[in-house]
């Protein structure tokens, strides 16, 4: 098992890594739409914000955890005014490390599968002392970064089992998401367009057919809410399912004709572009330790 200590040291789902971020900014910041190799658990602390997971926008409120699962596209979206005060604590954390906590019929990784089984994103703990505590834990994690103090892996690893404890007891509570806000309705019909038919030959024209709505106000629409054209958002959807894919055990040389690539040079280049590493490399990353 590799142990991975940053993000910067791009860990795969097998590496045992976790991380906490912590940003403020007097301003939201320009996020793309991106993925992880790992959960990435977000809590908005002061401005609200939207941000898209998957073909949903959320209305993220101050105190509200969003639950991203790995190879999930995601995206902060702008919002005006744009000098609202941004902060926000971050939890990485990937399913090899949360698979260490199991104890007996006990696992971290049932019930965040259920949730995304059942595309349950957002969460909201009514519970104050809950969420503090679960913030709490996330604090800790980040100031003890570089602490190389004696017994401050097993500190860590305390405050992990609370933090995604108490997440995991409020998702079997309540899987049931809250306050979903439709900022743009045509951008989360292509979303989910897209998202069902990836494997399609998707075009403007296609869109253009299926929606009734001319090419320029499809594309103005969609670069105005995601900034990015729709052929790239349906670049990084093929990519996203080919790695997950090949976490499961699929080899690159199936996987891209299951995600809608036609040549297998084609998806090589493409996931070498996005991914910074070769199909190949990231299938043996992930499959090392078989």
């Amino acid at each position: 098992m590799r142990y991975i200590y940053s993000e910067k040291d791009n860990p795969m789902a097998t590496d045992y890594y976790y991380e906490t971020s912590y940003l403020s900014r007097d301003y939201i910041p320009f996020v793309p739409m991106h993925t992880h190799n790992f959960y990435e658990i977000y809590i908005s602390l002061n401005a609200t914000i939207k941000l898209a997971i998957e073909n949903t926008i959320y209305d993220v409120q101050k105190g509200d955890i969003l639950i991203i699962p790995p190879y999930t596209i995601h995206q902060l979206i702008m919002s005006e005014p744009d000098y609202l005060p941004y902060v926000r604590l971050v939890l990485y954390v990937t399913e090899e490390c949360l698979r260490t906590f199991q104890f007996n019929e006990y696992g971290l990784l049932d019930s965040l599968r259920l949730a995304q089984k059942n595309k349950k994103y957002h969460l909201r703990i009514d519970d104050d002392y809950e969420f503090n505590s679960i913030c709490s834990c996330m604090y800790r994690l980040n100031n003890n970064k570089n602490n190389s103090e004696a017994c401050t892996e097993l500190l860590n690893r305390s405050y992990i089992l609370q933090c995604m404890s108490l997440i995991c007891r409020n998702i079997q509570k309540d899987l049931i998401p809250h306050d979903i806000i439709h900022v743009n309705p045509l951008v989360e019909r292509i979303l989910s367009y897209i998202n069902n038919n990836y494997t399609e030959d998707i075009s403007l024209d296609s869109l253009k057919e299926h929606f009734y709505i001319n090419k320029s106000t499809l594309t103005k629409e969609f670069k105005n809410q995601t900034s990015q054209t729709i052929h790239s958002y349906l670049i990084m959807k093929r990519i996203s399912v080919a790695k997950q894919e090949m976490a499961n055990g699929l080899p690159p040389s199936q996987v891209y004709l299951i995600t809608g690539f036609k040549e297998y040079s084609t998806f090589y280049r493409t996931f070498q572009k996005l991914e910074g590493i070769s199909p190949k490399e990231f299938y043996q990353h992930c499959h090392r330790n078989e």
